[in-house]
């Protein structure tokens, strides 16, 4: 059914790229250091490009499977075939990492949920397990949790954002940070390689094409917004987050929840201790639709392959039969 419009589509997407600055931005910073900003920007670079050509690509065969079907329509099923189950595994590894990024996050309510690793991979199994369930109710539903929840973690971050240009900012300290732990050229170029994973999510939208109204013109919109908002927020928590903590903190105290370290350091009593629960509340949710995008996206993606002979045939969809 095509139900699905742009607020739909843009949600569902900036949960899966949105959500990585929850986790990838300690990530980058164990490698790239005080040039994790730059390392950041420099991976946007090639995000802009990728979302431009699945925008273009996606209004030209508005159906599911993403990179694998215009890899199949552009060069023949072979290409197809690899890059469809290159993407399978992408998919496999976000779900995997967004869920496991949950419990770090939650653990400021009950440190276990932090400190014990049988504790936040059980949570993590449990959550994609209760995400398969709620996608078998169908994905208008789901579509509705995912609008909320966006809303709710951009108003968080740009308040942090906010917060953290006016209290935290000083450009001095900022500048001695990146230059005084600048990486060798070797793991620059590392970072970029592993912030590049901060904006993996992008194919989400263009799986959804089946299922949305209009989606020649739909799907290009909401993938530009989506791209225009990844770019301002990672940009300014970037920033922020070096102003905050030093690159060593971010790094290792810091480096599965550094949003949360941001929150910490807000220097007004009453306001830290207002976001420090907020935080917890919205990245386990932004992370909780990533998951849930994730689980989205190689749905689709599976039915698309086995729809042109590329999966077991377990996984094939069955032909409609008339009665």
């Amino acid at each position: 059914r095509r139900i699905l419009g742009v607020p739909a589509l843009y949600s569902a997407g900036y949960g899966n790229v949105g959500s990585s600055i929850y986790y990838a931005l300690g990530i980058v910073a164990l490698v790239a250091m005080g040039a994790t900003p730059i390392a950041l920007g420099i991976a946007g670079i090639f995000f802009i490009f990728t979302a431009l050509t699945y925008a273009e690509g996606t209004a030209m065969f508005p159906e599911a499977g993403g990179s694998s079907s215009f890899a199949r329509h552009g060069i023949n099923d072979l290409a197809g075939f690899v890059s469809g189950w290159a993407l399978m595994l992408s998919y496999i590894v976000t779900i995997s990492i967004s869920a496991f990024t949950i419990s770090p996050y939650l653990g400021y309510f009950w440190m276990p949920l932090k400190e014990s690793p049988v504790v936040g991979t059980a949570v993590a199994i449990g959550i994609v397990l209760f995400l398969m369930l709620v996608n078998v109710i169908g994905v208008k539903e789901t579509s509705f949790l995912n609008l909320g929840a966006t809303i709710l973690d951009l108003t968080v971050q740009i308040s942090i954002i906010i917060l953290g240009f006016i209290f935290l900012l000083n450009p001095t300290v900022l500048l001695h940070r990146i230059t005084s732990c600048w990486p060798s050229p070797e793991n620059l170029i590392f970072g970029v390689a592993l912030a590049s994973l901060a904006y993996t999510g992008v194919e989400t939208v263009s799986q959804m094409a089946e299922e949305t109204r209009q989606p020649q013109t739909r799907v290009p919109k909401a993938l530009i917004f989506m791209t225009v908002t990844v770019l301002v927020i990672f940009a300014g928590i970037s920033i922020v987050a070096l102003s905050a903590m030093t690159p060593e903190e971010l790094a290792t105290e810091w480096a599965r929840d550094p949003i949360a370290g941001i929150a910490r350091s807000l220097p007004i009593e009453w306001v830290c201790s207002i976001f420090k629960p907020l935080v917890a509340v919205l990245a386990a949710s932004i992370l909780l639709i990533a998951t849930n995008a994730g689980l989205m996206g190689i749905s689709r993606l599976a039915f698309s392959m086995g729809s042109h002979q590329q999966m077991p045939a377990v996984f094939t969809p069955l032909p409609k039969t008339c009665k």
